[in-house]
């Protein structure tokens, strides 16, 4: 009887020292700060809750630490984005913006200069954004990684199009169109058409600005829209599309194949990893975002996501 009760004692100091080993992570997890992105209506709207949820569950799991949406109506003051972020946690991490709260993220800094304030200043030029300092940190977007990635992506989605017969000798004629914003620059162009010819030397590269520019449709291989050109997607293209875009994959069209987000949610743990190591400022591409139900052949998929992390 003595022994059996010894057994039985014994027994539940290993089940209670396993309990408490194994709640010790959840714990650590529970304790650390979290980290706070500031999201407005639209962008709400635009990105998807389900998405956002999604994107929320694995940045938590990435950073092991929970991350936060901190939910402000379209047109908020900065005070009014101060109050929701103190409500929120009193000790964050660090605290995420979008360009376009920029003022609120200055004056939350000012207010709070020993918490770590993030912008994610996009594809705007650092000259119009505010300046980096201990605790204020300007993050843009790594646009000559994303055109070089941007290139290849589209050299391989050109592949997946019939391309119309070339002259007698000479092989189909590929043509892959990047329709670029004013931020893109001569040498994120060479960039972009390097990737596109590291899959077909004969591709044809076209830059283009405007509607009017754009060739002829039977000719078209794969269109990339880098910020602009939105109103494309109303002609029903029937060539692949690559779109640097944080719209929900929910709402995107059949031919878009792959999205660039370069948004606070896409880029929360680069940007939280950057800010614990307090770097001030710095370049992240985008995440990218292949629509696996929008492209019928896998092993093209696996090469896409191989080709999605490549480097220039």
């Amino acid at each position: 009887m003595v022994k059996t009760s010894m057994k039985l004692s014994r027994l539940v100091v290993i089940l209670a020292a396993a309990l408490a080993v194994g709640a010790l992570p959840a714990l650590v997890y529970l304790a650390r700060s979290p980290v706070l992105i500031v999201t407005d209506a639209p962008f709400a709207a635009l990105y998807g809750p389900d998405r956002m949820k999604k994107e929320q569950s694995a940045a938590s799991r990435a950073l092991f630490r929970r991350v936060r949406p901190v939910p402000v109506a379209d047109g908020a003051g900065p005070d009014i984005v101060e109050i929701a972020i103190t409500k929120a946690s009193a000790r964050p991490f660090c605290v995420l913006f979008p360009r376009r709260l920029s003022v609120a993220a200055e004056r939350y800094h000012g207010q709070f200069p020993d918490i770590r304030s993030v912008i994610i200043g996009g594809t705007t030029p650092a000259s119009e954004l505010p300046a980096p300092d201990d605790s204020l940190f300007v993050y843009g977007t790594d646009r000559d990684t994303d055109l070089y990635r941007a290139g290849l992506l589209a050299g391989l989605l050109a592949g997946l199009k019939q391309a119309p017969p070339g002259e007698e000798g000479f092989p189909p004629q590929r043509t892959i169109v990047l329709w670029q914003d004013r931020f893109v620059t001569a040498d994120q162009r060479d960039l972009f058409s390097r990737g596109a010819m590291e899959r077909d030397g004969e591709t044809a590269v076209v830059f283009i600005r405007g509607s009017g520019e754009m060739p002829e449709a039977d000719t078209l291989s794969c269109v990339v829209l880098a910020g602009t050109g939105v109103d494309y997607l109303d002609r029903r293209p029937r060539s692949p599309v690559v779109f640097f875009s944080w719209l929900d994959p929910a709402m995107a069209s059949p031919e878009i194949a792959v999205l660039f987000d370069d948004s606070p949610w896409g880029l929360a743990v680069p940007a939280a990893i950057l800010a614990g190591k307090s770097q001030n400022q710095g370049q992240i591409p985008s995440k990218i975002l292949i629509l696996s139900d929008n492209i019928a052949d896998n092993g093209i998929f696996r090469t896409l996501r191989k080709s999605a992390i490549k480097i220039p």
